[in-house]
């Protein structure tokens, strides 16, 4: 039987705050996905906001596809 710790816990013991755990995956999940689409944003961006919804799209994507089981 796992272990009940009090609310919290977790999340201060693994970010080194009392930052919450999900808070901490959404932000390397955004910041991996930027990551990628940097160098797409160099190429393909032209100073339009679709180009840049599509590019984020994509860099999505990409990331899911990275996360797979092979």
């Amino acid at each position: 039987m796992p272990k009940k710790y009090e609310h919290g816990y977790m999340e201060a013991k693994t970010s080194g705050g009392a930052v919450y755990e999900l808070g901490v995956k959404t932000s390397k999940n955004a910041k991996a996905i930027r990551r990628i689409a940097e160098p797409l944003m160099k190429k393909h961006w032209h100073d339009k906001v679709t180009n840049l919804h599509r590019i984020y799209r994509v860099a999505e994507y990409l990331y899911k596809r990275q996360r797979r089981n092979k």
